[in-house]
Order: structure tokens, then sequence, then C-alpha cells
């Protein structure tokens, strides 16, 4: 039992995820003694042997036998093989559907606290809202899981979402589903579609169900503040593309020695000057202190590579207009002397008074450059994400509900 007692005991985001288990370690004990051999096994034994351990409580699953199914979801999610990865997966599928508040706040709790694991959460969710939709908690956690779900995950998300009277009015979240449909095979796309003439009553029935193109063209005359709704391209000669970055980063875990190095790297890619980690960095843009809490190692590289994809709503890049005739782009704050000030993505800062203003108006393209990781290696680069997306040693950030809009 040692490694289930290190997996809740030794880690500061699992001691976040789920501190009423502690108190629960003693009972595993007693529950599973009969299961478990005494002795210590290896790793890859020991992992086989709870696997197994599992499809035996999984087919007899009774009353409170949840207490050491989510135990053993702790245990295995930290074995990144594909049999441990899948076992969780069955494990949170049958804790979703459980009609026991504790099976269903475990599942909230990997959604909330495990982001390479938010889009396996969500699935087992979506199934379970299959038979019973079930709370506006659950439909909120749905919406945000847009941003990460992919294939099997997101056709489920997007099938159960159509199970509830709340509909994501913002338009975020509507293009969200028009990028994640055009990703899906041609065959799942029709569910995007069906989401989407839920959510925003287009077309009117009884007109003939949109393709995903046409909700495209209809998205850029709805909401032609925010960026198009189409997938992101990769420049011709592109040093680093999300296709060559993306195997850099299985089984990616922070070292030592990538924490040693992190800062070093952030300011070697510019990052510092408008973003802070901790001390070290500007203020212009997001802290990223508590990145790792609250984004995938993918959504990073995504907004590393292709930074206007997503744009921050409490960061929006302007584009002022002076009465002189200069024309500013960057992020618009407050100075200090209480007058303006733009920051701009070459990390230029023009101070100006809120009388010198003829105009402002929204800019769809960030003030965070491309190619940030053009000057990095492959194993910097690995090394700044697993940095970025580090939770050691940083308490999670409070939870606050992301704004969706409903009818």
């Amino acid at each position: 039992m040692t490694g289930i007692r290190n997996c809740v005991h030794s880690s500061p985001a699992r001691r976040d995820l789920c501190p009423r288990l502690s108190g629960l370690c003693s009972l595993l004990i007693v529950l599973m003694s009969g299961v478990l051999v005494a002795d210590e096994p290896s790793a890859e034994t020991r992992e086989s042997r709870l696997r197994q351990q599992v499809a035996q409580l999984l087919e007899t699953l009774e009353g409170s036998d949840w207490i050491p199914l989510i135990m053993a979801d702790l245990e295995l999610s930290t074995d990144l093989t594909e049999e441990s990865q899948s076992c969780c997966r069955r494990i949170l599928q049958a804790l979703a559907v459980a009609d026991d508040a504790a099976a269903q706040e475990h599942v909230h709790a990997v959604f909330e606290n495990e982001p390479e694991r938010r889009g396996m959460a969500a699935e087992a969710v979506a199934m379970a809202a299959m038979t019973r939709p079930g709370s506006l908690r659950n439909w909120r956690l749905l919406v945000r899981s847009l941003n990460v779900v992919r294939q099997s995950e997101a056709a489920a998300v997007m099938k159960a979402l159509q199970r509830y009277r709340q509909r994501a009015n913002k338009g975020h979240w509507v293009r969200r589903v028009i990028l994640t449909g055009l990703s899906l095979p041609e065959g799942d796309q029709r569910l995007a579609c069906e989401l989407l003439q839920h959510w925003t009553g287009q077309p009117m029935r009884p007109s003939a169900a949109w393709s995903l193109p046409q909700y495209q063209e209809w998205f850029a005359k709805e909401h032609p503040d925010l960026p198009p709704a189409v997938r992101p391209q990769d420049p011709p000669g592109a040093v680093w593309t999300m296709q060559s970055l993306e195997s850099l980063f299985s089984g990616l875990h922070l070292t030592s020695e990538q924490g040693v190095q992190g800062p070093m790297i952030f300011e070697k890619a510019g990052c510092a000057k408008c973003h802070r980690r901790g001390d070290p960095g500007g203020t212009a843009g997001p802290d990223l202190t508590s990145l790792g809490w609250r984004r995938q190692r993918a959504e990073v590289l995504e907004s590393l590579l292709y930074p206007s994809q997503e744009l921050h709503e409490e960061y929006p890049t302007v584009i002022v207009a002076l009465k002189d005739g200069t024309a500013l782009t960057g992020l618009l704050q407050r100075a200090p002397d209480a007058g303006l000030q733009v920051f701009s993505s070459a990390g230029e800062v023009r101070t100006f008074q809120q009388s010198d203003v003829e105009a402002i108006r929204g800019h769809a393209v960030s003030s965070m450059p491309a190619g940030t990781l053009d000057r990095l290696t492959a194993d910097e680069v690995r090394t700044l994400v697993a940095w970025l997306t580090s939770v050691d040693g940083i308490p999670r950030p409070h939870q606050e509900d992301e704004g969706q809009e409903e009818e």
C-alpha cells in the first residue's frame, strides 16, 4: 500500500485533488487487504494487479464500493501506459453514473485539478448525461471541456450537451464548437452542427441543416470582433508545428533540472517581457504562475504557436487612434499617472492621455508575437512547457465560474 499512500500524501496536486481521501487510506487498506499483496512488488506488477482488481470491482460494484475505485484511480492515474489510462477511464465512467454524491464529486475533482485528464472526466460526465443530464454544474463542466476534448471525447460531449435546455450563447463557446467539429471525422461533424443549431437557433427550422462551413460564414458576420472560426495554419518554413511538438510531451514530468532551467528559457523566449510566473517577469500580460492548474500542455503549446487563436478577455488587443493621426496596436492598460498606455507585441510601451484618443476598437490579432518558440531547441521547448505547467509548490487558484451565459 506504499504506492497508494504516496499517491495521496506526497504530491501537492494530489493533496488538493481530494483531501477527504487522506482519512480513507486506512479504510482502503482494510477493504482491499484480501486482494493486494503485502510485499512490495515492482511498479509494473503492482499496476497490473491493480488493474485486474479494478476489473473485478467494476463487475461487482455495489453500495459504497466507490471508495476503493477512487483510490485505485488515484494510484493508476500516475501510470501513463495505455492499459492504466484505459482503466482510469472506465473508473471515472462508473463513478459518474453512480447515484452517489462523493463518487460524482471525485469526477469533478479530476476535471478541476488534473488538466491532462480533463477530457477523460468530461467524457465520463457526458456518458452519464445521456441517461440523466443532471445538474447545471455538469452542464458548465461539459461546456468548459470544449477547450480540451478531442475525437471520441468531443463527440460524446457535444452529443450530451444537446440533452440540456441550457445554451452557451457567448461567441467564444460557439466558436469553440465550430473548431472542435472541424477536427472530428466527417461522420461526426454533424454532432457539432446539431449542437450549434441547438445553441444559436440557426438556421431557423424548418430550413435545411447547415454544414460547418456555413456556420463559419455566419460566425464571421455575427462576431466580427472575435478571431474567425478557422483552424490555425502553420506559415511556410515554420520551425515548430503542433504536429512536430506533440510527440515531445508524451509522459512529460518536470525534472529538478528543468525546474532550474525554466526561468532562463522563459527569459530567452521573450515571455518575461509581458508575463510573470512567480517573481520573474512583467505584468502587461496574464500572470502565468498558476497556469498548470488551469491549462493542459496542448493548450499551452497552441497559445505559444498560434497566439491569435484564443484571445484573453481580460487582456484585449486594441487599435488606438490618436488625434494626431497616430495608430497604436497592443494591450491597453491604465498608466501609473492615471493616463493610458499600450504595450506592443515588441514589448514597447507608449503612454498618452485619454483626451488624446480619437477612437478605440478591438483587434482580433493577439499582442503576443508569433514565433515565440522559433529560437528554442526541442529540449528547451520541453523544459519551458514543463516548467510553465508544473504545479509543484504553487497553491491552486480559487475556481471561479467562467461566465457562460444560459437561457
